[in-house]
This record gives structure tokens, sequence and C-alpha cells, in this order.
């Protein structure tokens, strides 16, 4: 089933995949998203967790369980931020990722097969599963997959871009 890509509103053409407010702010949502989780998840890791190894255990345990209930609530808008842009800029950048040939389509897979690992990971840690592992072994999984998430994604900005000047070569020469 093709998606449409154009609406009509009270006579008006709409093609909100033309719409640049809203390829704007779907990038932003995109970036935010990932910003918070990962921050968040860096900070836990990489601060939270060394600096409350002087707090006795009763009282350590406590702050964690609760600083980690807390940020869940936050990681899954976050995921959900990213599931909405990610889905919408896939949807408006496939043409460009198939004119980019096996490696535009290599790289926006196995990014997109990274991500939905990573929220499967993230779901996984939030029903228990794995409760027998420490918390920073969860962590550490998140921070990994969510850096080569992030690596693959810079990987294909740089493509798309190269794409984009052969592309205005073209159709400009000289420039």
């Amino acid at each position: 089933m093709a998606l449409r890509s154009q609406f009509y509103f009270r006579g008006a053409i709409i093609r909100p995949m033309h719409n640049l407010v809203l390829q704007i702010v779907m990038r932003y949502l995109h970036i935010v998203s990932a910003i918070i989780a990962v921050g968040g998840v860096s900070f836990i890791s990489l601060a939270l967790l060394p600096g409350t190894k002087m707090l006795d255990e009763q009282l350590r345990q406590s702050t964690l369980a609760l600083i980690t209930r807390r940020f869940n609530i936050v990681v899954w808008w976050c995921v959900g931020g990213l599931v909405v842009s990610g889905v919408y800029n896939w949807m408006l950048l496939a043409q460009t990722y198939k004119d980019m040939g096996p490696i535009g389509n290599a790289l926006i897979g196995t990014k997109v097969l990274l991500a939905l690992l990573l929220f499967a990971v993230i779901w996984a840690q939030s029903v228990g599963i794995g409760k027998n592992k420490s918390p920073k072994f969860w962590l550490m999984m998140k921070l990994h997959l969510a850096a080569i998430v992030i690596l693959l994604a810079s990987i294909l900005r740089y493509y798309r871009l190269e794409h984009l000047h052969d592309h205005v070569k073209a159709i400009l020469p000289g420039s």
C-alpha cells in the first residue's frame, strides 16, 4: 500500500512530506530525543553509579531505584519521539537512500536494526528480563548500542550530503 504524498483540506493541497517546518520539527525531535536518552544513560553509568559507591548500600539502592524509575519514564518518551521522527525521516529520505545504492540501504538498514535492538534491550530491562545482570551491564549495553547507532547516523549523513553534492554537480556543471 502506497502512502499518499498529498491531502486536500478545504480545497488546499497539503503535502506533509514537503513541509519545511515539519521537517525541521521532526529533525529537532529526533536529535533532542537522542540527546536526552543517551545523555541520561551516559550520566547514570559514568557519573551516578560511581558517585554513589560511597553511600551505605541501602541508601544507594533506594536512590538508584528512584532515579531509574523516573528516568525510565523519560526514556520511553524519548523512544516514542525517536520512533515517530525516525519513521517520518525514513519516509522523507527513502528515495535518497535508494538512489545511494547498496551503501545507503546497508547503512539505514543496519542503523534501524540496531535502534530496534536498543529499544528491545530497554524493554527487556523494564519488564525485568535479566534481573540477575548488574545495572552497569544494562547501561553499558545501551550506551554501546547507542554509540554505534550514532556513528552509523553520522556516516549516513555524510553519504547523503555527498550524494546531494554529486547531484548538484550533475545539474550545475562547474559547481
